[in-house]
Order: C-alpha cells, then structure tokens, then sequence
C-alpha cells in the first residue's frame, strides 16, 4: 500500500503516562495515520521519576510543563524554544489540536507562521469542567471565552458528536462544525473463551449471573453515585449480582466511600487502572450489561468498545454518548434518576435473548475502528489543506508537486 506523503502533528494537553479519552484518541489517531501518512505527536513532558518511556509507533515530541491538579501536566510551550525549533523543522501540512490550553495556542502561532492549517477538536465539556474547580460561573465563563479564541481562530473545527456541536454554540462558536465520531482499535477476539475463563478464575465469577461492568476514569462527575444507589435498590430488592469497575482516577476513594455507604462492598470489584488491552477486553466479554450514567461525556469511547464486544450499554437519555443509540435497539436508554435506573436495569436482565441481540445490534451499528475513522480523517485533513491553499494563495508557500508525492 502507498503510503501519503503528508506530515500530521496531532497536539494534545496531556499523553501518556495520564491516560482519558482524548489521550486515547491521539494515541489511536497517531498509529493509525503514521501508517497512512506521516505523524507525529506533540504533548507534555512528565518528571522523570515517574519512570515511563513512549513506546509508540509514531514519534512523541514533548514539551516543557508544570504540575496540574488530577495527575496533568500544564504545557509550557511559550518558555521551551526547542520545540518550537523542532517544529519549525518538521515542515508539517497540517496540525491537528485536541484541547484548547497552551498546546492549542502552540498550533495556532506555527500555523500562522508556517502558512499551514490548523484543525481544533472539542472533547469536553470545559464549562462543566472548570465549575468542578472553580465553583464560580462568571470566572469560568470568562475561562470559556479564553479558550474559544482557539476554536474561532482555526481553520477547522471539530467535535465527535452531533450533541456536543451544541456545546459549542453554547460557548459561542458559530462557523461550521466538522462531526468525526471516534472508534475503537479492539474487535471481537477469536480466544474469547480464554479470555472470559481467565476474569472468571481471577475473580471467582463462576457461574455468577448479572454481572455489570464500569471501565473508564473514575469520576464522581460521571454520575458514579446515581450507579451506586440504583444497585443498592436492586440489593434491596435481592437481586444477585457483581460490578466490576475497571480504571483509576482522582474520586477513587471517594467512590469506594459511595460504595460502602450503600452496603455493595460485596458487590463490587475494583481492578485499579489496566493498560494491557487483552486484559481489558477479557472484562468486557465476561460482563452481561455495561453501566455508564455520565451525562458529562461528549462522545465517549467505552461504549464503542463495548459494542466491538457484542456488550449492550445502559445509558442515559439525552447524554451525548447516547445519541447513536436506539433504545431496545443496539443500547438501553434510562432517565437520570437511580430509580429509573434501577428500574431499568431489572427490566433489560429479565429478557436474556433481548439482551443478547441489542449486543449483537450494537456490534453492527455502533462499533467503528480506528483505521475506518482515521482513513476518514485523511480525506479530510487534504480537502482542508487544499481549501486553505485556495484561500490564502499568496500566503502558501508549498508546491503543488510537495503535496501530492506519494512513497512507498
């Protein structure tokens, strides 16, 4: 296969060792299209004694940062002239920004200086986020209005679903907005057996029935206590059953406090954070129902995982997330109370066969890899090159001949 000739730098505000959904999104960006084209990453350093080493397939180029709350790291881009001169070097086509920080201002200043476009994509909710911190609406909307100026001076947005295109109108974006929905690198394994033998041997799951799975950040914002009541009301009403909750994260101990005031430490199991993929997918097909409550996701990834697995969602009406669910259909929609969802849950376990088949729906319509998106995402970044070189044809310095080389 030919490979394009195009250099990508795709830019985030945090990478690995700090795993979310953005950090995944780059990640599997960056390996898909470094075998597509040519790419690069551009993120944060992290200290030394945390021990870690980019192993990727791709290049990650990092930059000077500082501390940040929750396991972050601010990028300092302004005070590290090396990487603006490795930038400078690269002589990238596009670039590509996943958040709006000082990463995002990086783009927009060597997108202007070296003449090439700029793509910006929304993944959060930044108004709900700063609120967490900051508890005061007039500062964080002034915090809002500062990172619009990186959405509103790019030359591309996008965002990964068509609710979250509302957010940000919301926040006062008003040109186009490019939808890309994310994918997943996992599909359906041909050792699924194993695979599920060895969660049932780790955790003594033997012939256990009912067994709900939570994988992602561990996050009271994600709605993490309408889960845990709604279980302890299905406690109550005698129901058997076993969560597994698979991820770290900053509320850690807070949840597990939530979980022991409902009286489900007999329910639940806590694996901590896993980064090897095989283990994850092993949960994924050993569980019978995913719960994910969050209403703060814009598009989030473990549904689409879920679904690569044949394992339906419970989710909530009107979230982000659930906009390419059709309740009964490839997912299960509940309103946000622990009541209904609850209810909810009884009403989906009682019908196996249905359940079954929304798992296998859900594996039809909902699951879309990696490559599928990021073939997707190449045609794209070409039309925005050449639509940037249509309108600033005295500012493009490129030749026609350097865009369109192909090598093997």
């Amino acid at each position: 296969m030919e490979k394009d000739n195009l250099k990508i730098a795709e830019m985030l505000d945090t990478f690995y060792p700090s795993i979310d959904g953005p950090t995944n999104v780059v990640k599997n960006y960056a390996e898909n299209l470094n075998e597509l084209a040519h790419c690069k990453v551009v993120v944060p350093k992290f200290p030394k004694k945390r021990k870690y080493k980019d192993e990727f397939s791709f290049e990650v180029m990092r930059t000077n940062s500082i501390w940040a709350p929750e396991g972050y790291r601010y990028a300092t881009p302004l005070f590290d002239a090396e990487i603006v001169k490795k930038m400078d070097n690269e002589n990238f086509d596009i670039l590509h920004v996943h958040s709006p920080f000082t990463i995002g201002r990086l783009a927009l200043r060597q997108g202007k200086k070296h003449k090439i476009p700029v793509v910006a994509t929304l993944h959060t909710k930044y108004y709900d986020d700063f609120m967490r911190s900051v508890h005061i609406p007039f500062i964080c909307r002034l915090m809002v209005k500062y990172i619009m100026q990186v959405y509103k001076k790019a030359d591309s947005v996008w965002t990964v679903s068509d609710s979250s295109v509302q957010v940000l109108r919301d926040y006062g974006y008003k040109g186009k907005v490019v939808v890309v929905r994310n994918g997943t690198d996992l599909s359906y394994p041909d050792n699924a057996g194993e695979l599920i033998e060895n969660v049932n041997k780790t955790h003594n799951l033997y012939g256990q029935k009912n067994v709900f799975i939570y994988i992602g950040r561990i996050a009271m914002y994600k709605n993490l206590e309408l889960m845990a009541k709604s279980l302890s009301i299905l406690k109550k009403q005698g129901l058997d059953f076993k969560t597994i909750i698979v991820g770290g994260g900053f509320d850690l101990d807070k949840f597990k406090e939530v979980v022991k005031e409902n009286d489900l430490e007999d329910r639940f199991i806590f694996t901590g954070s896993i980064s090897d993929r095989k283990i994850i997918q092993s949960y994924y097909l050993r569980a019978d129902l995913f719960l994910f409550p969050s209403t703060f996701d814009t598009s989030s990834l473990v549904p689409i995982e879920a679904a690569a697995h044949k394992l339906p969602v419970l989710l909530i009406k009107g979230s982000c997330t659930a906009e390419y669910i059709t309740d009964d259909v490839n997912g299960f929609l509940s309103e946000e109370s622990s009541e209904a969802y609850a209810e909810r849950i009884n009403e989906i376990i009682s019908d196996e066969k249905h359940l079954k088949e929304v798992g296998e729906n859900a594996s039809k319509t909902v699951y879309r890899s990696w490559r599928t998106v990021s073939e997707e995402v190449l045609e794209k970044y070409k039309e925005i090159i050449e639509e940037y070189k249509n309108s600033h044809p005295e500012k493009n310095k490129k030749s026609e001949k350097h865009a369109k080389t192909k090598i093997k």
